[in-house]
């Protein structure tokens, strides 16, 4: 064998060492490669969207309603949105919005909100619409929730008789929405219960926004022998508790305890809870056990009942309306749900 010939063999033997050397631990023709992994599925992102026909800072309804969509962003993860103020000429506008958006949990707060959730909601079935302090709304996406708030209102008509001096007390509510005359007729049959020829003048001023108008409405009542005012006014409530105050009568507040906008006046409010009634309602989604349904809560749950009496009412009193309020728990009483004024 001459030198070129073991110089060819020496170059062909590199060869093939570098080339398998290359190779490394490539799969074989016959071996397979390990199949990707699988992709896993995540749920969708909770998202929120809520409609308030008044102001987030109102001190009372939607306010507290506000306060229940922070706990929702914050204990729930969720991605939240809001209108407030919202114009009852734009509630489907806003819905539709918020639908297209992609938020898939939409809720209207107040009773208004239950037609407008209703019509929308067959167009995008994988949404669940809530509209709370509604107790008659439901479709299959569709929940009407609410506190029953009419409860706590009759406790509010015995404490209004129980505080009137003169015989007579008022009612001063933004609407005449049947989930709002039922309350104010349970003030009435509260009142009535204590004293049957109490005078119980109840007024609808059009209006959850303007003080003006309802501090007007609340002076006119007050002229008229008036010692005792409830309101359902949300924001206008201001204005009414500013007239009992500046005309030295009572004054009982809604939605949050609004003894600090007046200590001297407002001897007691009626409690809602919106917050966690709208954070529960919501988790059932999370949970996996919402359905379209009608669901209420009454006083043994606490969503509903009566603020602290701050020491403006006096005990025996109290003792009475808490008697009054195991009654209404255990059945004893019965607060009828009334949707139209009486006359």
């Amino acid at each position: 064998m001459n030198k070129r010939t073991t110089l060819l063999i020496l170059v062909a033997i590199l060869s093939l060492v570098a080339l398998v050397g290359c190779g490394g631990t490539a799969a074989t023709p016959t071996e397979e490669a390990p199949a990707p992994p699988e992709e896993i599925a995540e749920a969708p992102q909770l998202r929120v969207a809520m409609v308030f026909p008044g102001t987030i800072s109102d001190q009372g309804f939607n306010q507290a309603g506000y306060e229940g969509l922070k706990m929702i962003e914050e204990q729930l993860g969720a991605e939240i949105a809001y209108s407030e103020n919202t114009p009852v000429a734009e509630f489907e506008q806003v819905y539709r919005q918020f639908a297209d958006d992609g938020n898939n949990v939409i809720i209207g707060h107040g009773f208004e909100f239950g037609d407008v959730a209703l019509a929308v909601a067959p167009d995008y079935p994988d949404v669940k619409f809530i509209v709370d302090s509604n107790p008659i709304v439901a479709a299959e996406n569709v929940a009407g929730i609410t506190g029953e708030s009419w409860q706590a209102a009759y406790l509010l008509g015995v404490l209004a008789a129980h505080m009137s001096e003169t015989g007579k007390i008022g009612g001063i509510a933004g609407f005449d929405f049947p989930i709002l005359v039922a309350q104010m007729e349970a003030y009435r049959l509260g009142a009535e219960s204590v004293n049957p020829d109490i005078e119980v003048n109840v007024i609808y001023i059009g209006s959850f926004e303007d003080v003006a108008q309802a501090k007007e409405a609340a002076i006119a009542q007050i002229d008229a022998g008036a010692d005792v005012i409830f309101h359902i006014a949300d924001a206008a409530g201001v204005g009414i508790i500013q007239a009992c105050q500046e005309k030295g009568v009572w004054a009982i507040g809604w939605g949050l305890d609004q003894n600090d906008i007046a200590p001297d006046t407002v001897i007691s409010s009626l409690l809602f809870s919106g917050a966690q009634l709208i954070f529960d309602d919501t988790k059932k989604i999370v949970d996996g056990t919402w359905t379209g349904e009608v669901r209420l809560y009454g006083l043994s749950t606490g969503v509903v009942g009566i603020a602290d009496y701050h020491g403006l009412v006096p005990d025996d009193v109290a003792t009475q309306i808490e008697q009054v309020k195991q009654d209404i728990i255990d059945g004893t009483i019965e607060v009828p749900y009334i949707e139209t004024p009486a006359e």
